[in-house]
């Protein structure tokens, strides 16, 4: 399936369903997609087998050369850094968060355009994120 996305150097940007933003990974070649989406899930299914109360944060950091980095992680262990977001891109993840959801997934490109994975493939992760709107 392909979508409208926003893409800021390797990361893409979309809205799902009803407006809820996936995140990820752009990729040109669909199996280095769909291994690093699958890594995800298993660093994401091991991390919450260990506690299944286990609370997963999302970080936006400004870099030095004033894109962002969005980082997910636990307590535990990081479970994916997004590098180089333009602040378009960040505003538009802030933007999709009201509804307190994202979904990490992959991207790849496809003959017709950019593909998400949790789309075609059912690879990708949702997270629940109550506090995101007021912390950034």
């Amino acid at each position: 399936m392909v979508l409208k996305a926003v893409v800021s150097g390797d990361v893409a940007l979309a809205f799902l369903g009803e407006d809820i933003p996936a995140i990820g990974p752009s990729f040109h070649n669909r199996e280095e997609a769909m291994k690093a989406a699958q890594q995800y899930l298993d660093k994401i299914n091991e991390l919450s087998v260990r506690d299944q109360n286990m609370p997963f944060q999302i970080v936006l950091n400004k870099q030095a050369d004033g894109r962002y980095s969005l980082v997910v992680d636990s307590s535990q262990q990081m479970v994916s850094t997004l590098n180089n977001l333009d602040e378009l891109i960040v505003k538009r993840f802030r933007k999709g968060l009201k509804k307190k959801l994202f979904i990490l997934t992959c991207f790849v490109e496809g003959v017709d355009g950019l593909e998400c994975l949790v789309l075609t493939e059912g690879l990708g992760a949702v997270f629940y994120a109550p506090n995101a709107v007021g912390t950034y």
